[in-house]
């Protein structure tokens, strides 16, 4: 009897040791894909311009445009490797605005609103720290999906006149705005594993903002606002470049 219940003990304690070496087999991280290790650094951003001139020109319901502008955005970022595929880092963007309408008109039935010599030019600082967490897609480790999670803050400054002189006659505006954020996105490498692209999207999001008005150098007002999306957005989609400068080892 000692020995059958010998063997027994003995057949248990060896399945054991199996299944718990196929356990740690089955759970053994060092198999998953990496995108970025820890301890890389990488630099990048954003940039764009674009600019339009109207000459006496039609769309839809709005005849006769002749106005002058342009638009310039560069937003650089950073961002460092806690471990690997995970980040945190930062971007902090600018962007100019400018119009110049000289004339314009909105013509529906029998109502016509028109728009002479109308400036506008505004100016904005974007500031976001944020997490990145990064998915790697098969075993090649040159594409990878991610999401940024992170806090948003900006201010800008605009004027609103009838011309671009430097007349006190107009509407000035600041403006604060301070939000949280989430992005997902797609990277690829284009270079070894130093120079990527992405391209990354608005979802989800809350933000809080007030704008402080003075009109004619005379009357004051303030409006607040909060919006919360949770959407796919287009017109916060974003493309640019990432270089990465991996560790000394």
């Amino acid at each position: 009897m000692k020995r059958w219940l010998l063997l027994v003990i003995s057949l248990l304690s060896l399945d054991l040791s199996v299944g718990a070496k196929d356990e740690i087999k089955r759970y053994d991280d060092e198999s998953r894909p990496v995108f970025a290790k820890e301890g890389t650094w990488s630099v990048g951003g954003t940039a764009s311009v674009s600019g339009h001139s109207n000459s006496n020109y039609s769309f839809f319901v709005v005849e006769g445009i002749n106005s002058n502008g342009f638009k310039l955005s560069v937003t650089p970022e950073f961002c460092w490797f806690l471990a690997d595929n995970i980040a945190v880092g930062g971007k902090l963007g600018y962007s100019y605005y400018f119009l110049d309408a000289e004339t314009g008109s909105v013509k529906v039935s029998t109502i016509s609103l028109g728009v002479d010599n109308f400036y506008t030019a505004r100016q904005t600082l974007n500031m976001m720290a944020y997490a990145r967490f990064f998915i790697p897609i098969g075993d090649a480790k040159r594409i990878s999906f991610y999401a940024d999670a992170g806090l948003q803050g900006s201010y800008s400054r605009a004027k609103e006149s009838e011309q671009h002189t430097g007349s006190v006659v107009g509407t000035y505006q600041d403006r604060w705005k301070l939000g949280i954020f989430v992005n997902p996105g797609i990277m690829a490498y284009v270079l070894d594993n130093r120079i990527a692209v992405f391209a990354s999207l608005g979802i989800a999001g809350f933000g809080f903002s007030q704008t402080n008005q003075v009109h004619n150098q005379v009357s004051e007002g303030t409006r607040r606002s909060f919006t919360f999306n949770f959407l796919i957005n287009p017109t916060v989609l974003s493309v640019g470049v990432n270089f990465f400068i991996d560790k000394k080892k």
